[in-house]
């Protein structure tokens, strides 16, 4: 009596380990009784001892198997240590001794539920209702199971059952708030979950799935709240950092973004969710060596984990290692085949490596795994237009289109592929018809497709023309289409957002590149553009941006084609030869390059890869704003789009740019257009709407090349006996107003043989050739006999065959830049007639600043005079090439262009 009545007492204290060894003292002196066995099992079970729980109701269960409790007990018990199959044969036994319980019959189908015997427990609860209607946990349950056999609206109206009869059920709101969730319904589901949140306001689960729906609606305020509430009520809940997080993410708040990711994974370090999503937006942030280690820290936790190999490969990109980054889209595509993805990614980065084969098999794969995704087609389309298959291109697009008809982006690259190809037509239609999607057949956006269109088409207009009337009509309708836009647009009512949305995906097509080749006076023209472009996108008026004091001078580089390209790779020494000490550098890149240049503008300092044109454009700018840069350059306005875009808005408190495009920006938020004091005219500012600023020299710091001796190459079928006449400039560059030149030359020289290189796309060839051909039979020469053209060449190859020039005849008006620096680096003799823009003058600049002004004519009769005198006499040649090669050295490591560019850069950062 003494040791059950010390066993019960410790059993009331919570002493459930004393009580259970008094139990078993009992039991040694009386092993049968039943009762004392039964409170054992049950102080067993208080106190966490499961397993030896279980042992002791199964005892209890055989010193009296009429009892129905043990049985009962046993089975929630062993669910618990998630032992369904034994815990589901406790139940049948307890409803073999009371069949009619609707309790049981409730444990029976759970135990079926987490065995997948879905069907068997919706019958078991179906029986507990039979028995007892109002039973608000088998309603419950049986929507837990139903919604797992996919019967969603049963399920739905199950759980509408659960929490009729039982108002403070919160359970079930939650369940049928998560169902709603998945079904899409989330305004349904925010109801539910408001009503949880009613009853209990410290419902943690509730405020978090709450931030999900209202994520969902739109309310992304609303959303973070939610999220944030949940946190206060439980600051150790890492789902709740997750989802916060995630609302963040997508609010481009990733500051905010990564300190959750943060928090969640000292909470739950397994969470590979957040590890990747952190790595994710660590990769945006360049931090590309931290983003490898959060990856790796995946793959341990799941060497399975095809999202984890992916978005290393991501990384791995960021950080150039494209082999790696190869072989863990490889390892991605292993683990899920069906995933379309890394194939996708793999291809495009091996087009990055050159291995165009590989890259265009990876494509091949990936239509043919997925015939019927627009995203496969566009990316076998895309390596083929680099691979200029053009015709096999357009068919990709074509597909992809009539696979994803909503898609604009997929109007945008058949738009830019038919511009490319001189189908300028067809490339306003696939841009209307993008904008048309944009603009959801609103009325009051008509108007504004129309005129975007109108807008685009001084923009699509022929790189080469057959005569100079066709260029000067091309250029009447430009200048008339201007106008009339300015003064329509000047007068009227600032755009609707909708209107704004349309004008916006307009500007994405925009460059004006090809008016430049007009080679006239651009300064109003351009003006215009800018002003038009600038009426129709309604840039977001910020506060004028903050001048910081103080610290380094933190200056932006911002391209699409931040690599080795002619826009850009004249700036990476204006840059990487200042005092480093002084200076806090910002790189913007618009495009995924990977080559040795890409490389080492990123390493200049902050890195950012931006992605264009998907990426939001006002973000972009948003983005760049935060950095408080004291000064932004824009290396090319008017060769891509990005850049005429970028031009519009004030992103830092002094912009300009320089001669990646020599042409004027035509915008009042560029400040300054930096050039050469040698190539520009005395008037120049005239051509100007920024502030013209006199570099010293040609405005560069070049490196001194390393020149391969001899000219060993392929051999380029020329023959021997004539004189070679190289015309190797892009063929946009050559005007009809100069094509007298070379059948003047041909008849003084009769050997000689112009040499010209195809253009590309093919069809301004033919333009070039025709024109050819009618001026050199106007002169009663055969155009055939001294003309001709060789396919374009890789650059090995290209200097090959400028070596086996006799001479080099530089474009007249437009003039040679990286070609003039190789003529006189080689030592090939070349002549240059002087323009009268600063874009017509690169080569006499160039001449003057090794003492070769010789070499540049004043006019056009001086020119083909020159010309004529190297053709005939070899000894000139010889002169003309030992100008060049005793002058060269003086173009290089020109430290006086730093300095100046040091204090210009002092001066206008902090003024």
């Amino acid at each position: 009596m003494l040791l059950n009545d010390a066993a019960r007492n410790s059993h009331a204290r919570g002493d459930f380990a004393a009580a259970a060894e008094g139990y078993k003292s009992i039991l040694k002196i009386d092993p049968r009784n039943y009762e004392v066995a039964y409170l054992l099992a049950v102080a067993l079970y208080q106190g966490g001892a499961l397993e030896r729980a279980a042992a002791a109701f199964a005892a209890c269960a055989r010193l009296n198997p009429r009892k129905v409790e043990p049985h009962k007990d046993r089975g929630l018990v062993l669910m618990k240590l998630g032992h369904y199959a034994p815990a589901l044969q406790s139940f049948e036994n307890a409803l073999s001794l009371m069949p009619n319980s609707p309790e049981f019959l409730l444990n029976r189908g759970l135990a079926q539920k987490n065995l997948g015997r879905l069907e068997d427990s919706v019958e078991s609860y179906k029986a507990a209702l039979r028995l007892m209607p109002d039973f608000p946990e088998a309603h419950n349950n049986l929507a837990n199971s139903l919604s797992l056999l996919g019967k969603k609206e049963e399920a739905l109206a199950s759980y509408a059952n659960a929490y009729t009869l039982k108002s403070s059920y919160t359970e079930a709101f939650v369940n049928a708030a998560a169902l709603l969730q998945e079904l899409g319904r989330h305004g349904e589901a925010k109801s539910c979950l408001e009503s949880v949140i009613a009853a209990n306001p410290r419902h943690a689960e509730a405020h978090r799935s709450l931030a999900q729906s209202l994520l969902m609606l739109g309310q992304t305020g609303e959303a973070t709240a939610a999220a944030s509430s949940a946190i206060a009520i439980d600051p150790t809940f890492a789902t709740a950092y997750l989802t916060r997080a995630e609302i963040s993410d997508g609010l481009g708040r990733e500051g905010e973004a990564i300190a959750d990711y943060s928090r969640v994974l000292e909470l739950a370090p397994g969470n590979t969710d957040a590890l990747l999503a952190k790595a994710r937006l660590l990769c945006k942030q360049s931090q590309h060596d931290q983003a490898v280690a959060l990856c790796n820290a995946a793959i341990a936790i799941d060497p399975g984990d095809c999202k984890a190999y992916y978005q290393i490969g991501k990384a791995f990109e960021g950080k150039h290692d494209l082999g790696a980054a190869v072989i863990s889209y490889t390892k991605a595509s292993e683990l899920d085949p069906e995933w379309l993805s890394p194939l996708l990614q793999r291809g495009r980065v091996l087009v990055n490596m050159g291995r165009r084969d590989e890259a265009l098999e990876a494509f091949d794969q990936g239509v043919a795994s997925h015939p019927s995704s627009a995203d496969a087609h566009r990316g076998r389309g895309d390596i083929l237009h680099e691979l200029r298959r053009f015709d096999d291109a357009m068919a990709c697009y074509d597909r992809a289109i009539e696979l994803a008809p909503d898609n604009t982006d997929l109007y945008g690259a058949r738009g830019h592929l038919r511009t490319e190809i001189g189908r300028h037509g067809e490339a306003l239609e696939d841009y209307s018809q993008a904008l048309k999607i944009i603009a959801a057949g609103k009325p009051s956006t008509e108007d504004v497709v129309e005129d975007c269109i109108k807008f685009l088409s001084v923009d699509r207009i022929p790189a080469i023309y057959a005569s100079e009337a066709e260029l000067a009509e091309t250029r009447d309708r430009v200048e008339t289409t201007l106008e009339e836009l300015e003064r329509k647009y000047g007068a009227a009512d600032k755009l609707s957002a909708d209107q704004t949305r349309v004008s916006e995906h307009a500007i994405r097509y925009l460059t004006g590149f090809n008016l430049a080749y007009h080679q006239r006076n651009d300064r109003e023209t351009m003006r215009k553009l800018s002003t038009v472009a600038g009426q129709l996108l309604a840039p977001a008026r910020y506060e004028p941006p903050h001048r910081r004091e103080g610290g380094k001078i933190r200056v932006g580089i911002a391209s699409q084609r931040l690599r080795n390209h002619n826009g850009a790779n004249w700036a990476y020494n204006w840059f990487a030869h200042l005092p480093q000490d002084d200076y806090e550098f910002y790189t913007y890149a618009f495009e995924n390059s990977h080559d040795e240049l890409a490389k080492k503008f990123a390493r200049l300092g902050k890195h950012r890869t931006q992605s264009w044109p998907h990426a939001n454009p006002r973000e972009i700018v948003k983005q760049m704003r935060e950095d408080e840069l004291d000064i932004l350059m824009l290396t090319d306005v008017g060769m891509t789009p990005v850049s005429r875009f970028l031009s519009l808005h004030r992103i830092a408190p002094c912009q300009f740019t320089a001669w990646g495009h020599p042409v004027t920006t035509g915008s009042a938020e560029m400040d300054f257009y930096l050039s050469s004091d040698l190539m520009e005219p005395p008037e120049a500012q005239d051509c100007y709407t920024e502030t013209l600023v006199r570099m010293p020299n040609l405005a560069l710091y070049l490196d001194e090349p390393q020149v391969e001796p001899g000219n060993s190459g392929p051999g380029f079928g020329l023959p021997e006996s004539r004189v070679l006449y190289g015309c190797l400039q892009s063929l946009f560059k050559y005007l009809p107003r100069y094509d007298d030149i070379l059948p003047r030359i041909a008849r003084e020289v009769p050997d000689a043989l112009f040499v010209f290189l195809e253009g590309r796309p093919s069809y301004m060839t033919a333009v070039l050739r025709q024109r050819l051909e009618t001026t050199f039979a106007a002169h009663g020469i055969d155009a055939g006999r001294y003309v001709t053209f060789l396919p374009r060449q890789k650059p090995r190859n290209f200097d090959c065959l400028m070596k086996t020039m006799h001479i080099c005849i530089d474009s007249a008006g437009w003039s040679g830049g990286n070609t003039s620096l190789k003529n006189i680096n080689f030592g090939v003799p070349l002549a240059t007639l002087e323009g009268d823009l600063m874009r017509g003058r690169h080569s006499s600049a160039m001449f003057r600043m090794i003492g070769a002004e010789e070499m540049t004519a004043a006019n056009v009769d001086g020119y083909i005079a020159l010309l004529v005198k190297l053709g005939k006499d070899e000894s000139h040649r010889r002169h003309c090439r030992e100008l060049f090669l005793t002058g060269r050295r003086k173009l290089y490591q020109d430290a006086s262009f730093i300095a100046a560019f040091d204090a210009f850069l002092r001066a206008n950062a902090r003024p």
